[in-house]
């Protein structure tokens, strides 16, 4: 999804797949070991196999590899359509886990991310948490390919010394990268906020935009811009994004997802502790004693997404 993107197609992006999605829990025990849910939420499947066709909300073997094996106590919960599967096993302290979630692509035998985790101990009475979604589908898929009005709308943009065709396509290529965590996640992804209130969407996408394109412009030009530039650049850029939004209609949410799509997945990690949280990359809920993550997958379309937390258990 190319930063130009992020304007005219926030909302049209939310249309793109059903709902089925995974919370995942780390609850990490006194003695380092933990007990690790993960709750899969999708559509029922029918006596026939055929899904319900009022629900856009994916079948769960649809979207994820469910995971099997002897050491997974299971308990499935049906409603209204929709089915829940929760499936618990607890995990020694050092033992490293991979692929209890995956995610599929789509297309027969391919999975799209894959995961690794693994507590560790980090010294007397402290662990570390730490999660990694790997992206094994096609990156381009989620970053597309830039327009070329766009690659003529950031030339136009630059100082002319520095308006040269290799600089457009590599701060274009920046833009794309450091736009995928402010669209998917980990944190407060654009897509989940703009279903609810698109307007406060559209208004954080030009906040957040400012950061990833001052970001972009250090990155590529260092001291050859002056920060006054950069920000003029930037603010041209974003207001020509959001100039004449043209949105696409957005899908049908009651139609099926593509046959060669999962949609879109949400995603939420949380690290559980009878301690303290030390300190941690995601979200920290004092009072609950937790940290999480939410995010879609294709947050790991360009970098793997890693997921840390240290805790202190007396």
């Amino acid at each position: 999804m190319r930063l130009f993107a992020a304007g005219s197609a926030l909302l049209s992006l939310l249309w793109l797949g059903g709902c089925a999605r995974a919370r995942v829990t780390t609850d990490i025990q006194a003695d380092g070991s933990s007990i690790r849910t993960i709750l899969l939420s999708g559509q029922e499947k029918t006596e026939n196999g055929v899904p319900t066709p009022t629900l856009a909300t994916p079948m769960l073997e649809d979207t994820f590899v469910i995971p099997s094996g002897a050491e997974w106590k299971a308990k499935e919960e049906k409603q209204s359509g929709n089915r829940a599967l929760t499936l618990e096993r607890t995990i020694p302290l050092g033992k490293p886990l991979g692929g209890d979630l995956s995610i599929k692509a789509g297309e027969p035998g391919k999975i799209k991310v894959v995961n690794e985790a693994k507590v560790t101990r980090a010294g007397p009475h402290r662990f570390e948490y730490r999660e990694t979604l790997l992206w094994k589908g096609d990156p381009a898929a989620v970053l597309g390919e830039i327009k070329s009005e766009d690659l003529k709308t950031i030339k136009a943009s630059l100082p002319k010394p520095l308006a040269t065709d290799a600089n457009v396509r590599a701060l274009a290529d920046k833009m794309a990268v450091l736009s995928i965590p402010m669209l998917f996640g980990p944190g407060d992804p654009l897509l989940a906020m703009g279903l609810l209130h698109p307007d406060l969407a559209m208004r954080r996408a030009g906040q957040r935009m400012g950061a990833v394109l001052l970001k972009a412009l250090e990155d590529q030009f260092g001291d050859q811009m002056q920060p006054a530039q950069r920000k003029e650049v930037a603010r041209q850029l974003i207001q020509q994004t959001f100039a004449s939004p043209q949105f696409s209609q957005p899908r049908d949410p009651t139609a099926a997802p593509a046959s060669n799509s999962t949609g879109l997945t949400p995603l939420m990690f949380i690290v559980k502790t009878p301690g303290r949280i030390v300190s941690s990359n995601g979200e920290v809920d004092e009072l609950a004693g937790e940290v999480f993550w939410a995010l879609f997958e294709e947050a790991a379309a360009s970098n793997n997404v890693v997921l840390t937390a240290l805790v202190e258990v007396e």
